[in-house]
Order: C-alpha cells, then sequence, then structure tokens
C-alpha cells in the first residue's frame, strides 16, 4: 500500500515537472529549429529544401507546425538525411504521438540508447543487406523532433551530431 502511494505521489511529480518544462519552451516556429548553412558546414552535410505547414488548432487539432527537411551526407555517396520537427499546442497529444510514432517506427535491430539526448529520446538501427536506416526521436517542449536516414553504417554519427545540432538551439 505504501509503495502504491508512493508511486502515485512520483507520477504527480514527474508529470508537474514535464508540463514544467513544456511550459519553459525558447523557440516559436519550427522552422527556426531546422539546420541553416553554417549547421550544415559543420556536419559536412548539404540541405535540397525545407517545407513547412502550419495549421489552424482546436482541442482536437493540436499539430500546429509541420517542416519537414531534405539534406545529404557530402562524404557519404546515397547516404539521404530527413528532418521531421512537429510542434503541438498541449503535452498530452505531444507525449501521445512521440510515444506511438518512436515506438511504432522502431528499427529490427534495435535500441541504440534512449535518454541521451534530454529525457525524451529514443535512437534506433535497422538495416536491410547494406542498407541501413537510423532513427533518432526527441521529445523537447512542445516539439517532437525525428531525424531519420537512409545510407550507410557511418550514418549514425551524423544522425546524432544532427540531433545534439538542433537541441543547441533551445538555448
Amino acid at each position: 500500500m505504501k509503495q502504491t502511494i508512493i508511486l502515485a505521489i512520483l507520477l504527480i511529480f514527474i508529470i508537474g515537472c514535464a508540463r514544467q518544462a513544456y511550459q519553459n519552451e525558447t523557440p516559436s516556429r519550427t522552422s527556426q529549429l531546422v539546420l541553416n548553412e553554417n549547421d550544415l558546414q559543420q556536419l559536412g552535410m548539404a540541405g535540397t529544401g525545407c517545407n513547412t505547414e502550419e495549421y489552424p488548432t482546436s482541442e482536437n487539432s493540436p499539430l500546429a507546425q509541420y517542416t519537414f527537411c531534405n539534406y545529404t551526407i557530402n562524404r557519404l555517396k546515397n547516404s539521404e538525411v530527413v528532418l521531421e520537427l512537429q510542434k503541438f499546442t498541449n503535452f498530452e497529444d505531444l507525449n501521445g504521438t512521440y510515444q506511438y510514432t518512436s515506438l511504432h517506427l522502431r528499427g529490427s535491430q534495435g535500441l541504440i540508447s534512449e535518454n541521451d539526448y534530454g529525457d525524451f529520446s529514443r535512437f534506433y538501427v535497422n538495416n536491410e543487406s547494406t542498407i541501413y536506416y537510423y532513427h533518432l526521436w526527441i521529445g523537447k517542449n512542445k516539439y517532437i523532433i525525428h531525424i531519420t536516414s537512409k545510407g550507410s553504417k557511418e550514418d549514425g554519427e551524423y544522425i546524432a551530431k544532427t540531433g545534439r545540432q538542433i537541441l543547441l538551439k533551445f538555448g
């Protein structure tokens, strides 16, 4: 009985901390989080374009913004990187979307790391013959950051560096 009460208090505390972190965001638009020319030079990547969409929000439609960017890794032939940024209006919908998509699209080879990019991250790898797919999911404030690649085994280090570079933009 004591353990149940302690667990309930701990859960309430964790939810409260998560909501506070959710409210303390810095960037206001997903387009501020994409990689700029300086970021791309540091990462050894090239951008092929980004598209940002804004949505009217309501209680039933909490996704406010969505940005989709394509990049290539300069030194790796045939390696593509895709960045998806989603901004939500509330923590509950962000959390539900994050939990579903980051677990639904996980790689069959498994988890590389969890919570290495903050409290809300999962990094997976999958490969089919010689093609490797990396997925890095990060939840930060009102945002879901999803960085994925299709290419070589070496892509993993680029995905990790890209995630860290985007997190720096939160200040």
